[in-house]
C-alpha cells in the first residue's frame, strides 16, 4: 500500500493539475509523504525522476533551433540543466552575442511544461566556460589518451608506447608524456643516446621534446639530475613537464600514466583534459579488482574508457603448438558484460617484446607488419581513433534510462528517438554480475522464484558511455547493463497489451 502511494504522488508531481486537485505543493512533496503514523521519504525514486525531467526539458529545449539547422542544445548553448530536490529549474547558458535572445527563447519553451512550478536561466560563470580548454603548450594537441593501470607490473608502458607507434604508422602525429615520476619508462624504451632536456633559446621556460623515430617523447627520466620528490609535489611537477613541452601541432598525445588511482591521477584528470582513456590489465583476479577501480574512477572523471587490454593472457608452446593460461582464463568477458567496452584486446606472452623492449626498439617499430602482435597493436591504434571519432561525431552519447512507475517499466531511449521498454523484474532477473552468473562457466546463480516481481529500481546511474548502473530495492547493488544488452534480444521487450476490440464493429 505504501509502495502504491509513493507511485501515486510521484505521478503527480508531473501534473499540475492533479497536483491542484489534491491541494498538494511540490515542496512537501518533495520533502516526506506521511501515510498514516508512517513518514516516507521517496528519495528512491528522486534520481529517476530527475533524470526524466532532464531528458523532458532536453526535449523540449531541442525545438529552439537555428538557420544552419542545429538546436540549441546540440550547438553547445546550454551548458547545464538542473533540478533540485524541491522542483525547481536552472539552466545555464553559454555567454555570448545572443545570450538575450536565447533567454527569451528558453523561457518561453520552459512555461510550456506543466509540472516546472519555478525555474532560473542564467549564464554560466565564466571559470565553468574556460575551464575545459587545453593550456600552455597543450592546445594544438587535438586528443589527449590516459594508458592507465591500478596495478604496477601489468605491462602499462610497453603497451602505451606500442599504442604510440602504432597510431604514428597509420599517419597520426603523435607524441608519448611519460607522468610516471617514481618510474618513469620511457627512456628505456627508446634507444635514444644523448637525450638531454633542453629549452629553445627565445622561451626558456619551455622544453624541446625528445623526438624518436618521429615520435615527440618526453619523460622526467631524461632529466640528468633527478632530485627525490615527495608526493605533494609530484602532481605540479607531471603538470608543468606536460604544460610546458613543445608538443606543436600533435593528433594525439599519449599519456603513460603512474599506476594507481591515487590524488595524482585525479589531480591529472583534472588538470590534463583527457579525451579518453585505455585500461591495461592481466588475467589475475587482483588485476581485475583493480582494473573496475580505474574504470570507475575515469567515470567519476567524465573520461570516457575507449579500449581495455589484458595483456600477458596466454602463450603458444614451441614444442606442440598449444594455447596455455599461466595466469587463468582471465576476466575480459566479464568485463565487456558488465561495462560495455567494446573495444577490448589480448596480447600474449611473447619473448620479443620483452627483448626489444629492452633494447630500445618496440615491437611496433621492429616485426614485420603481417607478424601476429604488430597486428594487435594495429587493431588497437584503429579500434581507439575509432572510438575518438564516435565520441566526436556526438555517436557515442549513452540513451536516457528511466524508470517508469505506474506500469513498473523501465524505457531505454536513444538520441535517434529509438525505444525501448523492460519490465522492471524482468531487467532484475537478467542481471549479469558476479552474484548472479558465476564468472567462468556463465552458469546463473540465482533462480527466478527467489525474485520479487514488485523489484524496481532505486537508483539508476550511468557508467561511462557504455552501460547504466542500477540499484534494486530488493538490496541487489551490483547490476551494471551495457546499453548494447539493453536494445539487444537479450532482455525481452515490453509487450503493449493488445486492446480490445469493439463489440459494435460493422461487417459488410
Amino acid at each position: 500500500m505504501i509502495r502504491n502511494t509513493v507511485q501515486l504522488f510521484k505521478q503527480c508531481a508531473r501534473s499540475a493539475t492533479i497536483l491542484k486537485k489534491l491541494n498538494l505543493n511540490s515542496q512537501s512533496f518533495s520533502n516526506t509523504i506521511k501515510i498514516g503514523q508512517l513518514t516516507q521519504k521517496p528519495t528512491f525514486h528522486f534520481s529517476n525522476a530527475v533524470q526524466e525531467g532532464k531528458a523532458e526539458i532536453t526535449k523540449k529545449l531541442k525545438e529552439i533551433t537555428f538557420e544552419d539547422g542545429s538546436n540549441i542544445i546540440d550547438n553547445g548553448s546550454i551548458l547545464t540543466i538542473d533540478i533540485e530536490s524541491s522542483g525547481k529549474v536552472t539552466v545555464q547558458l553559454k555567454l555570448d552575442q545572443n545570450y538575450r535572445k536565447l533567454k527569451g527563447l528558453c523561457n518561453a519553451k520552459l512555461q510550456e511544461i506543466p509540472w516546472i512550478k519555478e525555474f532560473e536561466i542564467k549564464m554560466a560563470p565564466k571559470d565553468q566556460e574556460t575551464s575545459f580548454k587545453k593550456r600552455g603548450q597543450l592546445e594544438n594537441v587535438k586528443k589527449i589518451i590516459a594508458v592507465s593501470s591500478c596495478k604496477g607490473g601489468v605491462g602499462k608502458s610497453t603497451v602505451a608506447i606500442n599504442l604510440a607507434f602504432s597510431l604514428l604508422k597509420q599517419g597520426h602525429k603523435v607524441g608519448i608524456f611519460d607522468a610516471d615520476i617514481y618510474g618513469p619508462s620511457i627512456p628505456t624504451l627508446i634507444n635514444k643516446e644523448n637525450a638531454i632536456l633542453q629549452a629553445p633559446e627565445d622561451r626558456p621556460k619551455e622544453i624541446l621534446p625528445i623526438e624518436y623515430e618521429g615520435l615527440k617523447t618526453m619523460s622526467y627520466g631524461f632529466a640528468r639530475k633527478k632530485a627525490i620528490i615527495r608526493g605533494p609535489m609530484v602532481s605540479a611537477i607531471v603538470t608543468q613537464l606536460a604544460m610546458q613541452t613543445q608538443w606543436g601541432d600533435l593528433d594525439y598525445l599519449i599519456v603513460d600514466m603512474p599506476p594507481g588511482t591515487g590524488d595524482i591521477q585525479i589531480t591529472l584528470c583534472q588538470e590534463i583534459k583527457f579525451d579518453g582513456a585505455v585500461v591495461v590489465t592481466t588475467p589475475q583476479k587482483l588485476a581485475f579488482v583493480d582494473v573496475i577501480k580505474g574504470i570507475e574512477m575515469f567515470d567519476e572523471l567524465k573520461v570516457p574508457t575507449l579500449a581495455v587490454v589484458e595483456n600477458m593472457c596466454l602463450f603458444v608452446c614451441d614444442g606442440c603448438g598449444k594455447e596455455h593460461h599461466p595466469f587463468g582464463p582471465g576476466y575480459m568477458n566479464m568485463l565487456k558484460n558488465q561495462f560495455g567496452i567494446q573495444s577490448s584486446v589480448q596480447i600474449p606472452i611473447y619473448d620479443m617484446i620483452a627483448k626489444y623492449s629492452d633494447y630500445g626498439r618496440p615491437v611496433s617499430i621492429t616485426l614485420p607488419d603481417e607478424h601476429t602482435i604488430t597486428k594487435i597493436y594495429s587493431s588497437l591504434a584503429e579500434n581507439v581513433h575509432q572510438e575518438i571519432l564516435k565520441l566526436q561525431n556526438g555517436n557515442n552519447e549513452p540513451p536516457i534510462v528511466r524508470y517508469q512507475t505506474g506500469n513498473s517499466l523501465v524505457i531505454v531511449e536513444k538520441n535517434n528517438g529509438e525505444i525501448k521498454k523492460m519490465k522492471a523484474d524482468v531487467l532484475r532477473k537478467h542481471c549479469n554480475c558476479a552474484l548472479c552468473v558465476d564468472e567462468f562457466t556463465g552458469k546463473r546463480l540465482i533462480k527466478d522464484d527467489t525474485i520479487d516481481n514488485e523489484v524496481y529500481p532505486y537508483k539508476i546511474e550511468p557508467k561511462g558511455n557504455y552501460a547504466v548502473a542500477i540499484i534494486w530495492s530488493d538490496g541487489h547493488r551490483s547490476s551494471i547493463y551495457p546499453y548494447d544488452t539493453l536494445f539487444s534480444d537479450k532482455i525481452p521487450a515490453y509487450e503493449e497489451p493488445e486492446k480490445k476490440k469493439s463489440a459494435c464493429s460493422t461487417s459488410k
